[in-house]
């Protein structure tokens, strides 16, 4: 009986310290200032948003998830004509749209912490299958053999913005060769007009 007793409160003991360990390294984190921050990330930090790592407060609101409201402070302006935008979904035609997929979340595309793609905010190659599938299997004869991960991934589309690939677009570029020369990055010349380090917490 005896050992039993002292079985269950090495058992209880190790539990209770486990449950202090946890709880002060979590307590700690957030009471840490800079990049001491960073070793509780969940994934990778894509390259666009790495200026923001150390400063979690910038995009997260406690433990809540990140909101449409967050996103647009920073991107509100390059959305202005984005050609899927809220007011599209909106449009009863394309309720269908919206049972496949909550298109009028950023996260619902958009994962950061989560390594899927190298480009922007991480995306699932083949998200433009979720709603045009169709596009590839018949619908279009151009597009006929066309790789499901392809759409935007080769760069012919971007899901907000589509006027690179208006008629007029195509038709100016009638002619251009089929690839541009090797581009060159051009000498970056940065001049500080700071004398001291913004806030990184926007």
């Amino acid at each position: 009986m005896a050992f039993k007793f002292s079985k269950t409160l090495n058992l209880r003991t190790v539990v209770i310290s486990l449950c202090l360990v946890l709880i002060v390294g979590l307590g700690s984190a957030f009471a840490i200032e800079g990049d001491h921050r960073t070793i509780f990330l969940p994934g990778p930090t894509s390259n666009e948003h790495q200026l923001f790592e150390a400063s979690c407060e910038s995009c997260h609101d406690g433990f809540k998830p990140v909101s449409n409201d967050t996103c647009n402070r920073c991107h509100q302006a390059e959305l202005k004509e984005d050609i899927h935008g809220k007011k599209k979904f909106l449009d009863p035609r394309w309720a269908e749209y919206r049972e496949r997929m909550d298109v009028l979340t950023c996260t619902a595309c958009h994962n950061e912490h989560v390594h899927i793609f190298s480009r922007g905010v991480h995306l699932q190659a083949d998200l433009c299958m979720t709603c045009h599938e169709g596009v590839i299997k018949g619908e279009m004869k151009s597009h006929d053999g066309f790789a499901p991960d392809g759409c935007w991934t080769a760069g012919c589309h971007n899901f907000h913005d589509h006027r690179a690939i208006s008629t007029g677009f195509l038709r100016d570029g009638m002619g251009q060769p089929a690839m541009l020369p090797k581009p060159e990055l051009l000498p970056l010349k940065i001049e500080a007009t700071e004398g001291t380090v913004p806030d990184p917490n926007l």
